[in-house]
C-alpha cells in the first residue's frame, strides 16, 4: 500500500459465527478533521454495520427457528414470500449449482444436520490432537463410496425443482419441493461482505475505500469518483496474506509465516477448506463441506483453496468446488478458466493457477 495516501482505521465484528473485520482508508478525513471527530463518524458507521449484520442474520441464520430462512424450510411444498434479500442470495445459490456440475447447492441441510451440524460451530464438539486426519484422493474417496450414492430422487439433488417469481406488486416467492431444506451460509457471508464494501464505498455518503473480511470471505469497496478526485483517492493496493492451514485444534500450524500475500485493488477473495471448520461427531472428524452425492462431509486431497474474482459469493463458491473436486480436476479446470486461485494439499503443498501469479507479492518457499 502506498503510505502517503492510506490512514487506516479498523472496525471488528461478530456475527453469523464468524469474526468481521472491515478496515477503511479514512486519509481524505484527515486532512478534514480532527481524530475526535473521525472516531465519532468510525462508531456511527460501526453501528450501521452491526444493523445490517443483525437484519441479514435474522434473515439467513440456520440456527434460529424464527429467522425467514429456516421459516421457508419449514414450509415447502407452497408458495411463501420471501424478502429481496433471501431472494437474491437463493437465486445466485441456484445459478452456480450448474456452474459447479451440482457438487456446490444450497440443498444440503440435512446432511449437515446428519454430520452433526445442528448449533452454532463455536459450541461443537473438539477434540485436542496435534495433527489433521489421514486424508485420501478424491478419486479414491469416491470409488469407495459409489455404492452408497444416493438415488436420482434425493431431495438434496433436485435444486432444479425450487421455483422463484416476482409478483406485479414486487413481492417476492419461493417454492421448495417437499422434503426440501436449504443452508446459505456459504453463500450468505460472501454476500454480506460484499454488500458491506461496497455500501461503505459506494452506497454511502462518506465513500470510503474499503476491505471487508467475514471470516475469509474478503471483498475490496472502491468509491466510484476515485478516478475523478484528487491524489489522496486514487484507488488503492491492499495485501491480503494466504496463512498457513490450521490444525483440528483451530490453530494455525505455523503462526508466523503466511503462504503468500496478494495484492488486490478491487473484487474479492476467499479461502474454504476442511482445516478449520471441523467438529467432533460420532467418532469422527467432521466438516461443513458436504458432497452431495454422498451426502457427506467430502475427503478430498485439497486442505484449504484461495480464490480471486470479481465478487465473494463467486469466489466463495469457486473455493468450494475446488475442494470437492480434488488437486488435478480442480487445477485443470482453474487453468482451463483463467481463474486466480492457490491450493494447498493435504501434504501442504502449494499450487498456483497461472492466472494468480501477478498477483502475487510474495510467495513461499512452499510455491511449486
Amino acid at each position: 500500500m502506498n503510505n502517503n495516501t492510506t490512514k487506516l482505521e479498523t472496525l471488528k465484528l461478530t456475527a453469523m459465527g464468524c469474526h468481521i473485520q472491515i478496515t477503511l482508508n479514512v486519509a481524505k478525513w484527515s486532512t478534514q478533521h480532527p481524530q475526535a471527530v473521525i472516531d465519532r463518524k468510525i462508531e456511527l458507521l460501526t453501528i450501521e454495520a452491526q444493523q445490517h449484520l443483525a437484519r441479514w442474520e435474522h434473515i439467513f441464520s440456520r440456527f434460529d427457528e424464527t429467522s425467514e430462512l429456516m421459516r421457508l424450510n419449514n414450509h415447502t411444498d407452497q408458495w411463501r414470500e420471501v424478502s429481496a434479500e433471501l431472494f437474491e442470495v437463493l437465486g445466485r445459490a441456484i445459478y452456480f449449482v450448474a456452474e459447479t456440475q451440482g457438487l456446490v447447492t444450497p440443498t444440503l441441510l440435512k446432511p449437515l444436520w446428519a454430520a452433526g451440524y445442528k448449533q452454532s460451530f463455536e459450541t461443537l464438539p473438539k477434540m485436542s490432537t496435534s495433527s489433521l486426519p489421514v486424508m485420501t484422493s478424491s478419486a479414491a474417496v469416491n470409488a469407495t463410496h459409489l455404492k452408497d450414492a444416493p438415488s436420482a430422487n434425493n431431495p438434496n439433488q433436485q435444486v432444479n425443482d425450487i421455483q422463484r417469481r416476482r409478483l406485479a406488486d414486487g413481492q417476492h416467492q419461493v417454492y421448495l419441493p417437499a422434503g426440501m431444506a436449504l443452508d446459505l451460509n456459504g453463500y450468505v457471508k460472501g454476500w454480506c461482505a460484499m454488500q458491506l464494501a461496497d455500501y461503505i464505498s459506494q452506497g454511502h455518503d462518506w465513500q470510503l475505500p474499503c476491505l471487508v473480511d467475514m471470516g475469509g470471505d474478503i471483498a475490496i469497496g472502491v468509491p466510484t469518483n476515485q478516478a475523478l478526485d484528487n491524489a489522496i483517492d486514487n484507488p488503492m493496493t491492499w495485501g491480503v496474506a494466504i496463512s498457513q492451514p490450521y490444525n483440528t485444534d483451530g490453530e494455525h500450524m505455523q503462526e508466523d509465516q503466511d503462504v503468500a500475500i496478494l495484492s488486490l485493488k478491487s473484487g474479492a477473495v476467499a479461502t474454504s477448506g476442511q482445516d478449520y471448520r471441523r467438529w467432533w461427531h460420532e467418532g469422527r472428524w467432521q466438516h461443513h463441506l458436504i458432497h452431495p452425492h454422498y451426502s457427506r462431509p467430502v475427503i478430498s486431497d485439497v486442505l484449504t483453496a484461495t480464490v480471486m474474482a470479481a465478487d465473494t459469493v463467486t469466489a466463495e463458491v469457486y473455493a468450494k468446488y475446488c475442494v470437492l473436486l480434488g488437486v488435478t480436476e480442480a487445477m485443470v479446470w482453474l487453468n482451463k478458466h483463467h481463474i486466480a486461485a492457490l491450493l494447498i494439499d493435504t501434504n501442504n503443498q502449494v499450487l498456483l493457477s497461472t492466472a494468480i501469479e501477478p498477483n502475487l507479492i510474495k510467495p513461499s518457499l512452499a510455491v511449486i
